[in-house]
């Protein structure tokens, strides 16, 4: 690399300090007010000189959010009386960055000249006298240690209620923590006044202490101590209250809505209660839909009763085709659903591809099934959960924002209000006295379609008040309820076992499957279910995700993201 080439990266590189280096603080002046009740009146006078590289919009003041005191980190109070740029009001702003209370100065739409600009800030802090045994004191950092500016010349002028004197004084220049003294100190026309001997460069600043005799201000106030002390754990107390009073909600809540009906005795019931469709006892017993179970459950109902023929013979695909047979009564859910999926053609294939028209009978049958069978039978209560969360979101982000010191407990409490919610959003949720009703009359069902063998229905008289005998015709009658229950298999291998002669020779009309070609119903009823649940998943929208490395990505895509700017 040439020297040439060098000097100009090198300058590149230092360019931003060069051009910002012209910009410095003049003079930054300082004039305290010490009140007769312990609070102050600060003006500062801050005389910059701008050149457009940091100062371009205006100058922000960052002054500390909380100060220690016996220990403890407290809040400060803050009050902005005015702030105003060369004898003018000017426009500012208060933010909160950090651990500071940022006062910014400015416009954001408005670029200042360059040259220099004289800023006012005048602003009032509660309860910053320190009390020690012999005597009071007022110990303020004037300019602040964090200043990306050099500042020239820093003074700082300390008022007493009534011009009173010192017992001590005592300033401190440099860096944070340094202890030099590179100042000049005087007692004029009844003011402390302190001012810089030498320059303070960037990151320096000037700190004061006044010590003054007791009574020159008032003590504090058992207000003040009160107000000192609500300052200092509002925060905690935030948290614990809302922790009582959303347990008290939510406890008034669950008595008044939550709580579940009185369930009856579940014993074996021998038909789906009150004439209900598959999918209406899928969706009452799982209180939404599980999975594809009641579509699939539905399309076999459809079969059975002869008004669609399902073929399933490949394993990845079934074809499903329209019957002329419409004597048989089906659920009007059913019949709707059956129209729509059927819309001007005959027949179809599931598996073959995306199918827009079969999602989209699927998603009607699904808002059909939930409102007839939703909010008749079930209670989900979410406003109430929705009220709670809210609440509890609130009461963290005002416990935040008022927060002196984040602590273990806090973070525990916040712990407890997430799982306060949590816990309530499972029990709130109910059935009502009518879903209750049903729901353990499908539970009965269940167990029967479960636990037929063991019920000996074989061995069963017609006509008695014992359970009726298994046949075909009940078996293919409920199997479309035993899919929409999970319990198809155990339903088919009752089948084979109670009348093995009919399961060898059981060769469904309603489906382009045979026994003989699977080994076993059972074997039948396994490669039903497995083609109809993969042509299902295939013809419904299917969820993707692409490779950005291979070509596949796009702007804004992949992981991570986000972005910034600057004022």
């Amino acid at each position: 690399m040439s020297l040439r080439t060098l000097m100009i990266a090198l300058f590149a590189l230092l360019w931003p300090v060069f051009a910002g280096a012209a910009e410095q603080i003049n003079e930054f002046d300082v004039d305290i007010t010490v009140l007769k009740n312990g609070d102050i009146i600060v003006s500062e006078t801050i005389n910059v000189t701008s050149e457009g590289a940091q100062i371009r919009r205006g100058i922000f003041r960052d002054l500390p959010r909380t100060y220690k005191k016996n220990g403890a980190d407290l809040p400060y109070s803050y009050d902005v009386k005015s702030v105003e740029r060369d004898g003018r009001r000017e426009p500012y702003a208060i933010e909160r960055v950090g651990n500071a209370f940022r006062i910014r100065i400015g416009d954001a739409d408005i670029f200042l000249d360059n040259g220099v600009h004289e800023y006012q800030i005048e602003y009032a802090v509660k309860n910053q006298v320190r009390y020690f045994d012999g005597y009071d004191e007022v110990y303020w950092n004037a300019t602040g240690n964090y200043w990306n500016f050099p500042i020239e010349q820093a003074r700082a002028v300390m008022r007493l209620p009534g011009g009173a004197g010192a017992i001590s004084t005592a300033a401190y220049t440099g860096a944070l923590g340094d202890v030099e003294r590179n100042y000049a100190y005087a007692y004029e026309n009844g003011a402390h006044v302190f001012t810089t001997t030498a320059p303070l460069s960037y990151q320096q600043g000037l700190t004061v202490a006044v010590g003054f005799e007791k009574g020159v201000v008032d003590p504090p106030s058992a207000a003040d101590l009160r107000a000192e002390w609500l300052r200092r754990n509002a925060s905690a107390l935030i948290l614990a209250a809302a922790i009582s009073l959303l347990t008290g909600f939510y406890l008034f809540t669950y008595n008044r809505v939550g709580r579940d009906p009185v369930k009856g005795p579940v014993f074996p019931r021998y038909a789906p209660p009150d004439d209900l469709s598959p999918a209406a006892v899928h969706h009452i017993y799982h209180r939404r839909f599980a999975g594809h179970q009641a579509l699939i459950a539905t399309l076999l109902n459809l079969a059975v009763k002869y008004r669609i023929k399902i073929d399933a013979k490949d394993k990845k695909k079934t074809k499903l085709t329209k019957e002329d047979y419409v004597d048989t009564a089906i659920a009007p859910e059913e019949e709707s659903f059956l129209k729509s999926v059927f819309n001007r053609r005959e027949s179809f294939t599931l598996g073959d591809d995306y199918d827009a028209s079969f999602t989209s009978a699927y998603r009607q049958f699904q808002k059909d099934v939930g409102k007839d069978f939703g909010k008749p039978f079930f209670k989900w209560n979410r406003g109430f959960l929705i009220l709670g969360v809210v609440l509890t979101i609130i009461a963290v982000v005002l416990a935040a924002n008022l927060s002196v010191g984040w602590t273990l407990w806090h973070g525990v409490a916040v712990g407890a209000l997430a799982i306060l919610s949590a816990v309530f959003s499972y029990f709130l949720p109910a059935p009502t006295e009518r879903g209750q009703a049903v729901r353990t009359e499908i539970e009965g069902f269940r167990l029967y379609l479960k636990t037929a063998e063991k019920l000996q229905l074989n061995a069963v008289k017609p006509g008695s008040d014992a359970p009726p005998p298994m046949t075909v015709e009940r078996y293919e009658r409920f199997l479309p309820y035993a899919a929409a229950l999970g319990v198809e298999e155990p339903w088919t291998r009752h089948f084979e076992k109670l009348i093995p002669e009919e399961a060898r020779n059981y060769e469904p009309r309603w489906a382009n499957m045979h026994g003989r070609h699977y080994g076993s119903i059972h074997g039948v009823n396994k490669a039903l279910m497995a083609g109809m649940s993969s042509g299902v998943s295939s013809a419904l929208p299917q969820s993707s995700s692409s490779s950005g490395s291979s070509g596949g990505g796009f702007s804004g895509g992949g992981g991570g993201g986000g972005g910034g700017g600057g004022w």
